[in-house]
């Protein structure tokens, strides 16, 4: 794959939790107006692809906090957007209107962002009667530029994607902290036809085998399990052979580095050699079709690896918000880690309704981790049965639903 430059260098930072979020950081400004004061009167349908690049931040109406122009950080073009909230502003946030009315029922959002600040930024998309589609996506303070791709976490009212008015983005600071984000390029990317999810299995651990075979060889359906190389054949891991068998019944076996050790803020060349020492071992035991995919250990990263997983590995998935269109970034790749199964429910509806691609991935089946991943299992089948979703596997996903500029 081809390295983008802001991925060359980085200082190392560990992924942070998810910001918390409050009715002030995903409502609206009471005194708005719904918008029907628009000039446009025609409904348009722009192609997927680079939207606005920041170059005019006059486009922009800030709603809260301050937004600056910055030449000195950029994702493309010359400059990008400095959104800041001070100690005493909870948020900060930025509209754009669009210029008519705008059809995304095909579409959705992904943004470059960079920050210093453990933030989760929000993408508000709001239709002409004011109901509103809300994504959110997970940022990794102190590196560099990266594109984001942003998922469903909520809806207020029924949002018509085909008539979209107006975008906001927004950044939580919360009581007695301030927070800058750098935003740019915002682009739109398209979505499948009907919704794709994947299954995953990070650490290598035999109950994969001995557990989830039989409850996704009894719906057929397939699954991709991540293993760290040096433990394969090891007590409590899965081996060779059982390998092999999940690969016959349609797996993918994809890489966790050689220990699944958290690589995040280890030197490039140990980096590395724990990515490419995964490759070789994959590709000399007859997994080189998995070899292209990856999964960040603990999920974790900083922005060696990053450049490393872009550089030997199609895709790379990390924990996040599930539920995006086409991968504008494919070495960041979210996915849900461990849901519930009313979490996952959850996802498998919006997953659904909005045809997005939704990642579930779990550890050691356990106790309730099992029970979870058994009644999710259950009603994937039951939704790809009626048709509304798709199992599908990387392999996929990197043929089918990459965003191509």
């Amino acid at each position: 794959m081809k390295r983008r430059a802001y991925l060359v260098t980085a200082a190392a930072a560990t992924l942070g939790g998810c910001s918390a979020l409050s009715g002030s950081d995903t409502s609206d400004d009471p005194n708005e107006t719904d918008g029907n004061e628009s000039d446009g009167s025609d409904t348009i349908d722009e192609e997927p692809g680079s939207f606005d690049q920041f170059d005019d931040l006059s486009m922009w109406e800030v709603m809260d906090g301050s937004l600056e122009l910055d030449e000195n950080r950029t994702y493309v073009g010359e400059q990008s957007g400095r959104m800041e909230a001070g100690m005493r502003e909870d948020r900060v946030m930025i509209k754009r209107r669009f210029d008519s009315v705008r059809d995304l029922s095909n579409e959705f959002p992904a943004v470059a962002f960079m920050t210093e600040d453990d933030v989760d930024p929000i993408i508000q998309l709001t239709d002409t009667d004011g109901n509103r589609l809300l994504l959110q996506c997970t940022t990794v303070p102190g590196l560099p530029f990266a594109r984001h791709d942003f998922s469903v976490f909520d809806t207020d009212g029924d949002p018509d994607l085909s008539a979209i008015e107006h975008v906001k983005i927004s950044a939580w600071a919360g009581e007695g902290r301030s927070v800058t984000v750098w935003v740019d390029d915002l682009h739109f990317v398209s979505r499948p036809e009907t919704g794709k999810v994947l299954l995953q299995f990070d650490g290598g651990a035999e109950s994969v085998y001995t557990r989830a075979r039989s409850t996704l060889s009894e719906h057929d359906l397939p699954a991709t399990v991540f293993v760290p190389t040096d433990y394969v054949g090891g007590s409590g891991y899965l081996s060779r052979s059982q390998l092999e068998t999940l690969q016959s019944d349609g797996w993918t076996i994809g890489s966790q580095g050689m220990s699944a050790s958290d690589l995040a803020g280890e030197s490039e060349s140990s980096q590395q050699d724990q990515i490419q020492g995964a490759i070789e071992w994959l590709e000399d035991n007859g997994f080189e079709d998995g070899a292209s995919y990856f999964a960040y250990p603990l999920n974790r990263y900083d922005g060696t690896t990053m450049a490393a997983v872009e550089e030997h590995h199609d895709i790379g998935f990390v924990g996040g918000y599930a539920g995006h269109g086409n991968l504008s970034n494919p070495a960041l790749a979210p996915r849900a880690v461990s849901p519930s199964a009313d979490e996952a429910t959850q996802l498998l509806d919006r997953t659904a309704q909005f045809r997005t691609i939704t990642t579930l991935t779990y550890g050691d089946l356990t106790g309730e981790s099992r029970s979870a991943f058994e009644e999710t299992v259950a009603a994937l089948a039951d939704r790809e049965s009626a048709g509304d979703l798709e199992v599908v596997t990387p392999g996929d996903i990197a043929s089918n639903h990459i965003h191509e500029e």
